[in-house]
């Protein structure tokens, strides 16, 4: 055995080389990912790497693995649409390589933070309270 590392030291192509998993430009598309809703242990699997590895390399590289908080409906609360607006729903997701949910998630969102709501209703803008 001690002939196998001398010869290692003497010819650094029989050490067994690793692909380096979290190359810069992967963990330049974690943030993405977190944004997706996709939590450390998802990441991880997606990228096939262990969650501790995952949590110190972005740690190092200043990349938080916290999603946003996330409004819970109340429990017996739901929403209800129509096959069609869940058809489209889902084939819009499936394009955008997300879950339904993630994406009415962000769509109402965006929806909110853009003030949106007249715009997507097509309905006339509240007047202001005199």
């Amino acid at each position: 055995m001690g002939s196998v590392i001398h010869g290692a030291r003497q010819n650094p192509e029989i050490l067994m080389t690793r692909r380096a998993i979290l190359t810069p430009q992967v963990l330049a598309g974690i943030p993405a990912l977190v944004a997706q809703g996709l939590r450390k242990a998802d990441i991880a699997e997606r990228l096939g790497c262990k969650e501790s590895t995952l949590q110190v390399r972005c740690s190092n590289a200043g990349i938080s693995l916290r999603g946003r908080k996330r409004l819970e409906l109340r429990a017996g609360d739901q929403l209800t649409l129509s096959h069609e607006a869940m058809a489209g729903l889902r084939a819009r997701a499936a394009a955008l390589g997300c879950t339904e949910a993630q994406l009415a998630s962000d769509l109402l969102e965006v929806i909110a933070r853009d003030d949106l709501y007249d715009a997507v209703l097509d309905s006339a803008p509240l007047q202001p309270a005199e």
